[in-house]
């Protein structure tokens, strides 16, 4: 004896945009630095993420400061980002 199991599939569509709503978490940003050191690797220093964009700005300054050829940084940016199913409230 056989058995059929009737299945039936509902698709929906998805929207990923920026998560604003109130609970959502903090915009943060940071900085690192893209010199190159003598052997031409990364410096790879960073610094912290934070909600005020000026506090990475002053670790850039400070890090120029530690090391005069360390010159080009590039921004970094955390932006929370949310999935909604279409219908969905």
């Amino acid at each position: 004896m056989t058995t059929t199991t009737r299945r039936t599939f509902r698709f929906v569509n998805w929207t990923l945009r920026p998560d604003q709503d109130d609970d959502a978490p903090p915009l943060m940003y940071g900085f690192r630095c893209l010199a190159l050191t003598d052997d031409d690797t990364g410096c790879a220093a960073k610094s912290s993420l934070s909600k005020d964009p000026t506090e990475p700005q002053t670790w850039a300054f400070a890090h120029r400061r530690e090391h005069p050829e360390h010159t080009s940084y590039a921004e970094v940016i955390e932006r929370p980002w949310v999935m909604w199913r279409e219908g969905s409230t």
